[in-house]
Protein backbone atom coordinates (compact mmCIF):
# COMPACT_ATOMS: atom_id res chain seq x y z
CA UNK A 1 0.00 0.00 0.00
CA UNK A 2 1.39 3.46 -0.49
CA UNK A 3 0.30 6.86 -0.90
CA UNK A 4 -0.65 8.87 -3.86
CA UNK A 5 1.33 11.68 -4.66
CA UNK A 6 0.31 15.44 -3.39
CA UNK A 7 -0.99 17.69 -5.67
CA UNK A 8 0.73 19.79 -7.14
CA UNK A 9 0.11 23.12 -5.59
CA UNK A 10 2.24 25.72 -7.21
CA UNK A 11 0.01 25.92 -10.64
CA UNK A 12 -3.01 25.98 -7.86
CA UNK A 13 -2.02 28.85 -6.02
CA UNK A 14 -0.69 30.40 -9.42
CA UNK A 15 -4.56 30.19 -10.47
CA UNK A 16 -5.87 31.45 -7.53
CA UNK A 17 -3.54 33.73 -7.56
CA UNK A 18 -4.81 35.06 -11.18
CA UNK A 19 -8.34 34.53 -10.51
CA UNK A 20 -8.04 37.45 -7.22
CA UNK A 21 -6.13 39.76 -9.19
CA UNK A 22 -8.49 39.75 -12.72
CA UNK A 23 -11.52 40.11 -9.74
CA UNK A 24 -9.55 43.28 -8.26
CA UNK A 25 -8.98 44.51 -11.81
CA UNK A 26 -13.04 43.83 -12.22
CA UNK A 27 -14.21 45.90 -9.43
CA UNK A 28 -11.60 48.95 -9.74
CA UNK A 29 -12.64 49.27 -13.28
CA UNK A 30 -15.04 52.24 -13.70
CA UNK A 31 -18.55 51.06 -14.30
CA UNK A 32 -19.81 51.07 -17.71
CA UNK A 33 -22.01 54.26 -18.41
CA UNK A 34 -25.66 53.67 -19.63
CA UNK A 35 -26.75 55.81 -22.82
CA UNK A 36 -29.44 58.00 -22.77
CA UNK A 37 -32.95 56.95 -22.89
CA UNK A 38 -33.52 57.15 -26.91
CA UNK A 39 -37.07 58.45 -27.68
CA UNK A 40 -39.26 60.58 -29.82
CA UNK A 41 -42.28 62.67 -29.12
CA UNK A 42 -45.58 61.49 -30.14
CA UNK A 43 -49.19 62.29 -30.69
CA UNK A 44 -51.49 59.37 -30.03
CA UNK A 45 -53.40 59.54 -33.76
CA UNK A 46 -57.57 59.42 -33.64
CA UNK A 47 -57.26 55.72 -35.84
CA UNK A 48 -55.96 53.01 -33.30
CA UNK A 49 -54.31 50.94 -36.03
CA UNK A 50 -52.51 54.03 -37.46
CA UNK A 51 -51.39 54.68 -33.58
CA UNK A 52 -51.01 50.68 -33.31
CA UNK A 53 -48.73 50.99 -36.58
CA UNK A 54 -46.70 54.17 -35.29
CA UNK A 55 -45.52 51.97 -32.41
CA UNK A 56 -43.93 48.93 -33.87
CA UNK A 57 -42.79 51.29 -36.82
CA UNK A 58 -41.12 53.26 -33.50
CA UNK A 59 -39.65 50.00 -31.90
CA UNK A 60 -37.98 48.91 -35.35
CA UNK A 61 -36.48 52.37 -35.48
CA UNK A 62 -34.55 51.59 -32.44
CA UNK A 63 -36.77 54.12 -30.01
CA UNK A 64 -36.78 53.14 -26.39
CA UNK A 65 -39.29 55.82 -25.41
CA UNK A 66 -42.17 57.55 -25.89
CA UNK A 67 -43.21 60.84 -25.36
CA UNK A 68 -47.07 61.97 -25.12
CA UNK A 69 -49.96 63.07 -24.06
CA UNK A 70 -51.96 60.77 -21.62
CA UNK A 71 -53.17 57.30 -23.32
CA UNK A 72 -56.73 56.51 -22.48
CA UNK A 73 -56.81 53.42 -24.80
CA UNK A 74 -55.36 50.32 -22.32
CA UNK A 75 -54.42 48.52 -25.69
CA UNK A 76 -51.93 51.00 -27.10
CA UNK A 77 -50.35 50.70 -23.19
CA UNK A 78 -50.09 46.56 -23.71
CA UNK A 79 -48.73 47.00 -26.85
CA UNK A 80 -46.10 49.50 -25.60
CA UNK A 81 -45.78 46.86 -23.00
CA UNK A 82 -45.11 44.01 -25.27
CA UNK A 83 -42.86 45.87 -27.51
CA UNK A 84 -40.49 46.98 -24.60
CA UNK A 85 -41.17 51.02 -25.05
CA UNK A 86 -41.35 53.34 -22.24
CA UNK A 87 -44.41 55.79 -22.49
CA UNK A 88 -43.73 59.12 -20.60
CA UNK A 89 -47.49 60.16 -20.51
CA UNK A 90 -47.95 64.16 -19.91
CA UNK A 91 -50.76 65.98 -18.61
CA UNK A 92 -51.69 68.81 -21.16
CA UNK A 93 -50.88 72.13 -19.79
CA UNK A 94 -48.67 73.95 -22.31
CA UNK A 95 -47.11 77.52 -21.47
CA UNK A 96 -48.72 78.20 -18.16
CA UNK A 97 -48.23 80.53 -15.75
CA UNK A 98 -47.33 80.20 -12.33
CA UNK A 99 -50.53 81.42 -10.97
CA UNK A 100 -52.79 79.65 -13.41
CA UNK A 101 -50.38 76.05 -12.39
CA UNK A 102 -51.69 76.68 -8.75
CA UNK A 103 -55.24 77.36 -9.86
CA UNK A 104 -55.29 74.22 -11.91
CA UNK A 105 -54.02 72.13 -9.45
CA UNK A 106 -57.44 70.15 -8.25
CA UNK A 107 -57.93 69.46 -12.10
CA UNK A 108 -54.32 68.66 -12.73
CA UNK A 109 -54.52 65.91 -9.61
CA UNK A 110 -57.80 64.52 -10.98
CA UNK A 111 -56.16 63.74 -14.37
CA UNK A 112 -52.97 62.27 -13.03
CA UNK A 113 -54.65 60.04 -10.52
CA UNK A 114 -56.69 58.57 -13.45
CA UNK A 115 -53.48 58.26 -15.33
CA UNK A 116 -51.92 56.50 -12.27
CA UNK A 117 -54.88 53.93 -12.43
CA UNK A 118 -54.68 53.58 -15.75
CA UNK A 119 -50.92 52.58 -15.97
CA UNK A 120 -51.10 50.35 -12.63
CA UNK A 121 -51.10 47.17 -14.68
CA UNK A 122 -49.02 48.60 -17.23
CA UNK A 123 -44.62 48.35 -16.58
CA UNK A 124 -44.42 50.80 -19.84
CA UNK A 125 -46.08 53.63 -18.65
CA UNK A 126 -43.99 54.46 -15.02
CA UNK A 127 -43.08 57.84 -16.17
CA UNK A 128 -45.25 61.24 -15.79
CA UNK A 129 -44.90 64.85 -16.95
CA UNK A 130 -46.25 67.48 -14.93
CA UNK A 131 -45.97 70.38 -17.08
CA UNK A 132 -44.64 71.75 -20.64
CA UNK A 133 -43.04 74.85 -21.08
CA UNK A 134 -44.50 76.42 -18.11
CA UNK A 135 -43.13 78.62 -15.82
CA UNK A 136 -41.15 76.91 -13.44
CA UNK A 137 -38.79 80.34 -12.66
CA UNK A 138 -41.23 81.32 -10.04
CA UNK A 139 -40.75 79.70 -6.78
CA UNK A 140 -45.13 80.14 -6.48
CA UNK A 141 -44.86 77.55 -9.08
CA UNK A 142 -43.20 75.25 -7.25
CA UNK A 143 -45.89 74.15 -4.65
CA UNK A 144 -47.89 72.71 -7.67
CA UNK A 145 -45.44 70.26 -8.72
CA UNK A 146 -44.72 69.20 -5.41
CA UNK A 147 -48.20 68.09 -4.99
CA UNK A 148 -48.41 65.98 -7.91
CA UNK A 149 -45.43 64.30 -7.03
CA UNK A 150 -46.18 63.82 -3.90
CA UNK A 151 -49.06 61.61 -5.14
CA UNK A 152 -47.65 59.92 -7.97
CA UNK A 153 -45.31 58.65 -6.09
CA UNK A 154 -47.71 56.68 -3.98
CA UNK A 155 -47.54 54.80 -7.33
CA UNK A 156 -44.87 51.99 -7.37
CA UNK A 157 -42.30 52.78 -9.31
CA UNK A 158 -43.88 56.16 -10.29
CA UNK A 159 -41.39 58.58 -11.51
CA UNK A 160 -42.21 62.61 -12.13
CA UNK A 161 -41.01 65.24 -14.23
CA UNK A 162 -41.59 68.18 -16.17
CA UNK A 163 -40.52 69.79 -19.45
CA UNK A 164 -38.85 73.63 -18.97
CA UNK A 165 -37.36 76.20 -20.83
CA UNK A 166 -35.69 77.55 -18.13
CA UNK A 167 -32.25 77.08 -16.95
CA UNK A 168 -30.39 78.33 -14.52
CA UNK A 169 -33.14 80.31 -13.31
CA UNK A 170 -35.30 77.21 -12.93
CA UNK A 171 -36.61 76.41 -9.32
CA UNK A 172 -38.45 73.26 -8.77
CA UNK A 173 -36.01 70.97 -9.82
CA UNK A 174 -36.27 69.39 -6.48
CA UNK A 175 -39.77 68.86 -6.50
CA UNK A 176 -39.44 65.95 -9.02
CA UNK A 177 -37.41 62.67 -10.08
CA UNK A 178 -35.93 64.70 -13.40
CA UNK A 179 -36.30 67.34 -15.99
CA UNK A 180 -36.57 67.44 -19.48
CA UNK A 181 -34.93 70.43 -21.24
CA UNK A 182 -36.57 71.96 -24.55
CA UNK A 183 -34.11 72.31 -27.29
CA UNK A 184 -35.84 73.16 -30.16
CA UNK A 185 -33.75 74.99 -32.86
CA UNK A 186 -30.75 75.10 -30.49
CA UNK A 187 -27.51 75.40 -31.98
CA UNK A 188 -25.55 73.25 -28.76
CA UNK A 189 -28.46 71.74 -27.32
CA UNK A 190 -25.73 69.78 -25.39
CA UNK A 191 -24.49 72.95 -23.76
CA UNK A 192 -27.92 73.36 -22.27
CA UNK A 193 -27.52 69.98 -20.28
CA UNK A 194 -24.01 71.06 -19.14
CA UNK A 195 -25.74 74.40 -17.63
CA UNK A 196 -27.94 72.55 -15.89
CA UNK A 197 -25.69 70.33 -14.79
CA UNK A 198 -23.42 73.13 -13.51
CA UNK A 199 -26.42 74.71 -11.51
CA UNK A 200 -28.82 72.04 -10.72
CA UNK A 201 -27.89 68.36 -8.73
CA UNK A 202 -31.32 66.48 -10.37
CA UNK A 203 -31.12 64.96 -13.63
CA UNK A 204 -31.92 66.26 -16.27
CA UNK A 205 -32.71 65.04 -20.34
CA UNK A 206 -33.00 66.80 -23.53
CA UNK A 207 -37.07 66.52 -23.40
CA UNK A 208 -37.00 67.74 -27.61
CA UNK A 209 -34.59 68.06 -29.97
CA UNK A 210 -35.33 69.14 -33.70
CA UNK A 211 -36.00 71.67 -35.88
CA UNK A 212 -39.14 72.66 -38.18
CA UNK A 213 -39.24 71.85 -42.23
CA UNK A 214 -41.14 74.94 -43.98
CA UNK A 215 -44.38 73.95 -46.00
CA UNK A 216 -42.62 75.68 -49.36
CA UNK A 217 -38.89 74.80 -48.42
CA UNK A 218 -36.00 73.98 -51.65
CA UNK A 219 -34.99 70.64 -51.26
CA UNK A 220 -31.05 70.17 -50.35
CA UNK A 221 -28.97 71.50 -47.64
CA UNK A 222 -28.98 75.00 -48.76
CA UNK A 223 -32.38 75.44 -48.07
CA UNK A 224 -32.42 76.07 -43.89
CA UNK A 225 -35.84 74.69 -43.00
CA UNK A 226 -35.73 72.09 -46.11
CA UNK A 227 -36.18 68.23 -45.21
CA UNK A 228 -32.74 67.67 -45.75
CA UNK A 229 -31.74 70.13 -43.39
CA UNK A 230 -33.80 68.72 -40.53
CA UNK A 231 -31.86 65.37 -41.50
CA UNK A 232 -28.53 66.99 -41.63
CA UNK A 233 -29.28 68.97 -37.84
CA UNK A 234 -30.57 65.77 -36.21
CA UNK A 235 -27.38 63.95 -37.64
CA UNK A 236 -24.97 66.65 -36.41
CA UNK A 237 -26.11 66.60 -32.92
CA UNK A 238 -27.17 62.77 -32.69
CA UNK A 239 -23.66 62.04 -33.20
CA UNK A 240 -22.67 64.15 -30.23
CA UNK A 241 -25.09 63.83 -28.26
CA UNK A 242 -25.18 59.76 -28.06
CA UNK A 243 -20.98 59.49 -28.17
CA UNK A 244 -21.06 60.94 -24.92
CA UNK A 245 -22.75 59.57 -22.42
CA UNK A 246 -23.02 63.00 -20.07
CA UNK A 247 -23.94 65.10 -23.18
CA UNK A 248 -27.54 64.40 -23.68
CA UNK A 249 -28.25 63.68 -20.09
CA UNK A 250 -30.77 61.03 -19.18
CA UNK A 251 -32.24 60.69 -22.28
CA UNK A 252 -33.18 62.65 -25.64
CA UNK A 253 -36.38 62.84 -27.62
CA UNK A 254 -36.49 63.75 -31.11
CA UNK A 255 -39.69 66.17 -31.94
CA UNK A 256 -41.62 64.34 -33.62
CA UNK A 257 -42.50 61.46 -34.87
CA UNK A 258 -45.26 62.93 -37.05
CA UNK A 259 -46.64 65.95 -38.15
CA UNK A 260 -49.70 67.03 -36.55
CA UNK A 261 -52.80 67.03 -39.47
CA UNK A 262 -54.38 70.37 -39.12
CA UNK A 263 -58.01 71.03 -40.62
CA UNK A 264 -56.68 74.19 -41.69
CA UNK A 265 -53.28 75.37 -42.41
CA UNK A 266 -52.57 78.71 -41.71
CA UNK A 267 -49.59 81.12 -40.95
CA UNK A 268 -51.32 81.90 -37.91
CA UNK A 269 -51.18 78.37 -36.61
CA UNK A 270 -47.86 78.50 -37.26
CA UNK A 271 -47.12 81.36 -35.11
CA UNK A 272 -49.58 80.28 -32.26
CA UNK A 273 -48.18 76.87 -32.01
CA UNK A 274 -45.52 76.00 -33.84
CA UNK A 275 -44.49 72.88 -32.45
CA UNK A 276 -47.52 71.16 -33.68
CA UNK A 277 -46.51 70.70 -37.42
CA UNK A 278 -43.41 70.89 -39.18
CA UNK A 279 -40.63 68.87 -36.98
CA UNK A 280 -41.97 65.42 -37.28
CA UNK A 281 -40.18 62.59 -39.12
CA UNK A 282 -43.18 61.48 -41.07
CA UNK A 283 -45.41 64.80 -42.83
CA UNK A 284 -48.91 64.86 -41.42
CA UNK A 285 -49.55 62.44 -44.55
CA UNK A 286 -47.40 59.74 -43.30
CA UNK A 287 -44.53 60.09 -45.93
CA UNK A 288 -41.12 59.96 -44.00
CA UNK A 289 -38.74 62.40 -44.49
CA UNK A 290 -35.05 61.93 -44.56
CA UNK A 291 -34.33 62.33 -41.26
CA UNK A 292 -36.36 59.33 -40.62
CA UNK A 293 -33.27 57.43 -41.55
CA UNK A 294 -30.69 59.41 -39.83
CA UNK A 295 -32.94 58.80 -36.32
CA UNK A 296 -33.20 55.30 -37.30
CA UNK A 297 -29.63 54.87 -37.87
CA UNK A 298 -28.64 56.15 -34.67
CA UNK A 299 -30.60 54.86 -32.34
CA UNK A 300 -30.03 51.34 -33.35
CA UNK A 301 -26.38 51.83 -33.52
CA UNK A 302 -26.12 51.58 -37.64
CA UNK A 303 -25.93 53.99 -40.31
CA UNK A 304 -24.22 57.42 -38.66
CA UNK A 305 -22.82 59.16 -42.01
CA UNK A 306 -25.40 60.20 -44.56
CA UNK A 307 -25.25 62.30 -48.01
CA UNK A 308 -27.95 64.94 -49.00
CA UNK A 309 -28.21 67.25 -52.08
CA UNK A 310 -26.90 70.37 -51.74
CA UNK A 311 -29.67 72.26 -53.84
CA UNK A 312 -30.08 75.65 -54.05
CA UNK A 313 -30.54 78.68 -51.56
CA UNK A 314 -34.10 80.10 -51.57
CA UNK A 315 -34.37 83.91 -52.73
CA UNK A 316 -33.27 86.15 -50.44
CA UNK A 317 -35.84 88.40 -48.66
CA UNK A 318 -35.90 91.89 -49.46
CA UNK A 319 -34.09 94.19 -46.45
CA UNK A 320 -37.04 96.77 -46.29
CA UNK A 321 -35.94 97.67 -43.07
CA UNK A 322 -32.52 98.79 -44.50
CA UNK A 323 -33.67 100.50 -47.89
CA UNK A 324 -36.35 102.42 -46.27
CA UNK A 325 -33.77 103.73 -43.44
CA UNK A 326 -31.95 104.79 -45.98
CA UNK A 327 -34.72 106.30 -47.20
CA UNK A 328 -34.90 108.41 -44.44
CA UNK A 329 -31.53 109.58 -44.06
CA UNK A 330 -31.75 110.51 -47.90
CA UNK A 331 -34.81 113.05 -46.92
CA UNK A 332 -33.06 114.43 -44.68
CA UNK A 333 -29.84 114.71 -46.21
CA UNK A 334 -31.71 116.69 -49.15
CA UNK A 335 -32.98 118.59 -46.55
CA UNK A 336 -30.14 119.84 -45.05
CA UNK A 337 -27.92 120.41 -48.55
CA UNK A 338 -31.27 122.14 -50.32
CA UNK A 339 -32.89 124.04 -46.93
CA UNK A 340 -30.40 127.21 -45.40
CA UNK A 341 -32.67 127.67 -42.89
CA UNK A 342 -32.37 123.90 -41.88
CA UNK A 343 -28.96 123.73 -42.00
CA UNK A 344 -28.84 127.06 -39.69
CA UNK A 345 -31.66 125.51 -37.14
CA UNK A 346 -29.92 122.43 -36.60
CA UNK A 347 -26.46 124.27 -34.41
CA UNK A 348 -28.98 126.25 -32.99
CA UNK A 349 -31.23 123.25 -31.33
CA UNK A 350 -28.60 121.63 -29.73
CA UNK A 351 -26.15 124.51 -28.78
CA UNK A 352 -28.32 127.32 -28.18
CA UNK A 353 -31.47 125.83 -27.60
CA UNK A 354 -32.59 129.05 -25.61
CA UNK A 355 -32.57 130.82 -29.96
CA UNK A 356 -34.21 127.78 -30.67
CA UNK A 357 -37.38 128.13 -28.73
CA UNK A 358 -37.43 132.46 -29.43
CA UNK A 359 -37.49 131.38 -33.03
CA UNK A 360 -40.63 129.23 -32.19
CA UNK A 361 -42.34 131.57 -29.83
CA UNK A 362 -41.86 134.54 -32.84
CA UNK A 363 -42.52 132.23 -35.84
CA UNK A 364 -39.02 133.20 -37.28
CA UNK A 365 -38.39 129.03 -37.63
CA UNK A 366 -41.64 127.60 -38.30
CA UNK A 367 -40.23 125.52 -41.57
CA UNK A 368 -43.07 123.97 -43.16
CA UNK A 369 -41.01 121.48 -45.87
CA UNK A 370 -38.98 120.67 -43.72
CA UNK A 371 -41.06 119.49 -40.87
CA UNK A 372 -42.88 117.70 -43.31
CA UNK A 373 -39.83 115.93 -44.34
CA UNK A 374 -38.98 115.81 -40.21
CA UNK A 375 -42.33 114.25 -39.87
CA UNK A 376 -41.99 111.53 -42.49
CA UNK A 377 -38.41 110.61 -41.43
CA UNK A 378 -39.54 110.43 -37.14
CA UNK A 379 -43.11 108.17 -38.76
CA UNK A 380 -40.95 105.49 -41.04
CA UNK A 381 -38.10 104.88 -38.03
CA UNK A 382 -40.89 104.07 -35.86
CA UNK A 383 -42.03 102.09 -38.31
CA UNK A 384 -38.81 100.33 -39.06
CA UNK A 385 -38.14 99.94 -35.60
CA UNK A 386 -41.71 98.39 -34.68
CA UNK A 387 -41.16 96.11 -37.35
CA UNK A 388 -38.01 94.80 -37.19
CA UNK A 389 -38.86 94.27 -33.12
CA UNK A 390 -41.70 91.88 -34.14
CA UNK A 391 -39.97 90.72 -36.57
CA UNK A 392 -36.99 88.95 -34.24
CA UNK A 393 -39.05 89.00 -31.66
CA UNK A 394 -41.32 86.26 -33.54
CA UNK A 395 -39.70 83.02 -33.17
CA UNK A 396 -39.32 83.61 -29.17
CA UNK A 397 -41.35 81.84 -26.86
CA UNK A 398 -42.34 84.83 -24.82
CA UNK A 399 -44.03 86.39 -28.10
CA UNK A 400 -45.58 82.98 -29.27
CA UNK A 401 -46.92 83.16 -25.39
CA UNK A 402 -48.55 86.74 -26.03
CA UNK A 403 -49.55 85.97 -29.68
CA UNK A 404 -51.57 83.10 -28.37
CA UNK A 405 -53.43 84.87 -26.23
CA UNK A 406 -54.58 87.47 -28.71
CA UNK A 407 -58.20 86.82 -30.33
CA UNK A 408 -58.36 85.04 -33.36
CA UNK A 409 -59.30 88.11 -35.76
CA UNK A 410 -55.94 90.27 -34.12
CA UNK A 411 -53.77 87.46 -35.00
CA UNK A 412 -54.92 86.97 -38.31
CA UNK A 413 -54.14 90.47 -39.22
CA UNK A 414 -50.74 90.41 -37.36
CA UNK A 415 -49.81 87.34 -39.50
CA UNK A 416 -50.86 89.26 -42.58
CA UNK A 417 -49.04 92.18 -41.68
CA UNK A 418 -45.99 90.33 -40.41
CA UNK A 419 -45.86 88.47 -44.02
CA UNK A 420 -45.57 91.82 -45.74
CA UNK A 421 -42.96 94.01 -43.91
CA UNK A 422 -43.29 97.00 -46.02
CA UNK A 423 -47.00 97.40 -45.46
CA UNK A 424 -46.39 97.13 -41.47
CA UNK A 425 -43.64 99.94 -41.65
CA UNK A 426 -46.01 102.19 -43.69
CA UNK A 427 -49.01 101.32 -40.69
CA UNK A 428 -47.51 101.47 -37.53
CA UNK A 429 -45.74 104.86 -39.48
CA UNK A 430 -48.74 106.33 -40.55
CA UNK A 431 -50.44 106.06 -37.11
CA UNK A 432 -47.33 107.23 -35.71
CA UNK A 433 -47.51 110.27 -37.82
CA UNK A 434 -51.35 110.63 -36.81
CA UNK A 435 -50.63 110.60 -33.72
CA UNK A 436 -48.36 113.41 -33.77
CA UNK A 437 -50.16 115.66 -36.26
CA UNK A 438 -52.76 115.46 -33.39
CA UNK A 439 -50.67 115.55 -30.44
CA UNK A 440 -49.65 119.15 -31.55
CA UNK A 441 -52.68 120.43 -32.81
CA UNK A 442 -54.07 119.78 -29.16
CA UNK A 443 -51.01 121.60 -27.92
CA UNK A 444 -51.19 125.05 -30.43
CA UNK A 445 -55.19 124.07 -29.06
CA UNK A 446 -54.60 124.46 -25.43
CA UNK A 447 -51.95 127.30 -26.09
CA UNK A 448 -54.36 130.09 -27.54
CA UNK A 449 -55.35 130.95 -24.00
CA UNK A 450 -52.01 132.16 -22.90
CA UNK A 451 -49.25 132.83 -25.86
CA UNK A 452 -51.02 130.98 -29.00
CA UNK A 453 -48.96 128.59 -31.34
CA UNK A 454 -49.67 127.81 -34.74
CA UNK A 455 -49.82 124.19 -35.22
CA UNK A 456 -46.89 124.35 -37.30
CA UNK A 457 -45.18 125.67 -34.20
CA UNK A 458 -46.03 123.23 -31.94
CA UNK A 459 -45.68 120.27 -34.58
CA UNK A 460 -42.23 121.76 -34.85
CA UNK A 461 -41.58 121.22 -30.98
CA UNK A 462 -42.79 117.91 -30.65
CA UNK A 463 -40.79 116.71 -34.20
CA UNK A 464 -36.98 118.45 -33.20
CA UNK A 465 -37.50 116.51 -29.79
CA UNK A 466 -37.64 112.93 -31.48
CA UNK A 467 -34.24 113.32 -32.84
CA UNK A 468 -33.27 109.80 -31.46
CA UNK A 469 -35.39 107.96 -33.04
CA UNK A 470 -32.64 108.54 -36.50
CA UNK A 471 -29.95 106.77 -33.94
CA UNK A 472 -32.50 104.16 -32.79
CA UNK A 473 -32.96 103.59 -36.68
CA UNK A 474 -29.29 102.81 -37.52
CA UNK A 475 -29.73 100.04 -34.51
CA UNK A 476 -32.45 98.69 -36.26
CA UNK A 477 -31.17 98.51 -39.82
CA UNK A 478 -28.16 96.22 -37.67
CA UNK A 479 -29.91 93.85 -35.52
CA UNK A 480 -31.79 91.73 -37.91
CA UNK A 481 -28.06 90.74 -39.13
CA UNK A 482 -26.76 89.51 -36.11
CA UNK A 483 -26.37 86.12 -34.78
CA UNK A 484 -29.79 84.58 -33.34
CA UNK A 485 -29.42 85.13 -29.97
CA UNK A 486 -27.88 88.59 -30.72
CA UNK A 487 -30.69 89.78 -32.53
CA UNK A 488 -32.99 88.81 -29.77
CA UNK A 489 -31.34 90.75 -27.11
CA UNK A 490 -30.62 93.87 -29.63
CA UNK A 491 -34.37 93.54 -30.39
CA UNK A 492 -35.36 93.96 -26.45
CA UNK A 493 -32.68 96.82 -25.80
CA UNK A 494 -34.31 98.98 -29.19
CA UNK A 495 -37.57 98.20 -26.99
CA UNK A 496 -35.96 99.68 -23.76
CA UNK A 497 -33.83 102.30 -25.16
CA UNK A 498 -37.26 103.42 -27.46
CA UNK A 499 -38.83 103.81 -24.30
CA UNK A 500 -36.80 106.23 -22.73
CA UNK A 501 -36.64 107.74 -25.63
CA UNK A 502 -40.52 108.78 -25.52
CA UNK A 503 -39.80 109.50 -22.03
CA UNK A 504 -37.28 112.43 -23.15
CA UNK A 505 -39.08 113.41 -26.21
CA UNK A 506 -42.20 113.92 -23.97
CA UNK A 507 -40.27 115.48 -21.04
CA UNK A 508 -38.43 117.93 -23.57
CA UNK A 509 -41.18 119.26 -25.64
CA UNK A 510 -43.70 119.51 -22.82
CA UNK A 511 -40.76 122.06 -20.83
CA UNK A 512 -40.33 123.57 -24.52
CA UNK A 513 -43.49 124.45 -24.62
CA UNK A 514 -44.25 124.87 -21.42
CA UNK A 515 -41.71 127.72 -21.68
CA UNK A 516 -42.92 128.83 -24.46
CA UNK A 517 -46.44 129.29 -24.14
CA UNK A 518 -46.52 129.58 -19.76
CA UNK A 519 -49.25 127.13 -19.68
CA UNK A 520 -49.84 126.43 -15.86
CA UNK A 521 -48.69 123.08 -15.01
CA UNK A 522 -51.59 121.00 -14.30
CA UNK A 523 -52.76 121.91 -18.25
CA UNK A 524 -49.14 120.11 -19.24
CA UNK A 525 -49.92 117.05 -17.18
CA UNK A 526 -53.01 116.52 -18.95
CA UNK A 527 -51.39 117.19 -22.05
CA UNK A 528 -48.89 114.60 -20.84
CA UNK A 529 -51.26 111.82 -20.40
CA UNK A 530 -52.59 112.59 -23.84
CA UNK A 531 -49.36 112.14 -25.69
CA UNK A 532 -50.24 108.85 -28.08
CA UNK A 533 -47.47 107.08 -26.60
CA UNK A 534 -48.42 107.40 -23.43
CA UNK A 535 -52.44 106.30 -24.19
CA UNK A 536 -50.44 103.50 -25.94
CA UNK A 537 -49.06 102.48 -23.12
CA UNK A 538 -52.14 102.82 -20.78
CA UNK A 539 -54.25 100.61 -23.29
CA UNK A 540 -51.39 98.03 -22.80
CA UNK A 541 -50.74 97.41 -19.39
CA UNK A 542 -54.58 98.70 -17.82
CA UNK A 543 -56.07 95.38 -19.31
CA UNK A 544 -53.12 93.55 -17.14
CA UNK A 545 -54.57 94.41 -14.03
CA UNK A 546 -58.19 94.97 -15.41
CA UNK A 547 -58.57 91.37 -16.76
CA UNK A 548 -56.49 89.72 -14.06
CA UNK A 549 -53.78 88.64 -16.77
CA UNK A 550 -50.52 89.69 -14.46
CA UNK A 551 -49.91 86.09 -14.31
CA UNK A 552 -49.55 86.09 -17.84
CA UNK A 553 -47.12 88.99 -18.64
CA UNK A 554 -44.83 87.81 -15.14
CA UNK A 555 -44.69 84.49 -17.22
CA UNK A 556 -43.65 86.71 -20.30
CA UNK A 557 -41.03 88.65 -18.39
CA UNK A 558 -39.87 85.51 -17.32
CA UNK A 559 -39.73 83.82 -21.01
CA UNK A 560 -38.04 87.22 -22.56
CA UNK A 561 -35.20 87.41 -20.00
CA UNK A 562 -34.60 84.11 -20.32
CA UNK A 563 -34.01 84.68 -24.09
Amino acid sequence: MHACPPAPAAPSALRCLALLLLLALAASAPAAQPGPVRGVVWRVPADLAQATEDLRAMQQAGVEAVRTGLIRDDTLLTLADSLGLAIYQELPLDFVSAAALVDTLAFAERLLGEALQRASGHPSARHFGLARRSDTSAPRACAFFEALAQRAREAPGARVYYLTAFIESDRCAETVDFVLLDALDVDAPAARVARWRAAHAVPAGLGALGTWVGPEARPGLEDPHSPESQARYLETHLRHLLADTTAAGRAVFVHRWRDVPVASPSPVHDLARPTAHGYGLHAAGGAARPALAVVRGFFTDGQTTFAFPQGAAPPAPVPWARLLGWLVFLMLGATYALSPRFRYTVPRYFQAHGFYRDGIREGREVLLGSSIVMLLAVALSVGILGTVVLDVLRPTAAFRLVFSALPASVQQTAVALLAQPWMLILLLGSFYALGIALWASLLALVSRRRHPLLPGQALMLVLWARWPLLVLLLGAMTVPSLPAPWAVRGALLLVAVGGLVALYALIRTLYDYAAITYVPGPFVLLLALANPMVLLALALTLPIFALDLDALATFAWHLARRE
